[in-house]
């Protein structure tokens, strides 16, 4: 069974790119917006991997990582920043807000 890797980002372009590179290894679910992430990374199976964008309308990224590494049934889900934002405070925000290294 392949496992589930939910891309969570509001720019189709990149929702298509991160389905077609993963998509013959990978289950590939999408969320186009902090809430949908939310209720996508609650519901049953969980996603194995979560690849969240930074920057999205009404519910940033760093907010939706902190919500999910804040519940007992999402916090162990690893999650990856995907972003264009490379600054040294980037990446730190990122890490305290519970995204990997």
């Amino acid at each position: 069974m392949k496992k589930t890797v939910l891309v969570v980002d509001d720019e189709p372009l990149n929702i298509k790119i991160l389905a077609e590179l993963l998509g013959d290894n990978y289950r590939v679910t999408v969320a186009k917006n902090g809430e949908q992430a939310i209720q996508r990374a609650r519901a049953t199976p969980a996603p194995d991997l979560i690849l969240l964008d930074v920057m999205m309308p009404e519910m940033s990224g760093y907010q939706v990582c902190s919500y999910l590494k804040s519940c007992e049934d999402t916090w162990s889900i690893p999650i990856i920043f995907v972003s264009a934002m490379c600054q040294p405070e980037d990446r730190e925000r990122a890490l305290q807000a519970g995204g990997q290294g």
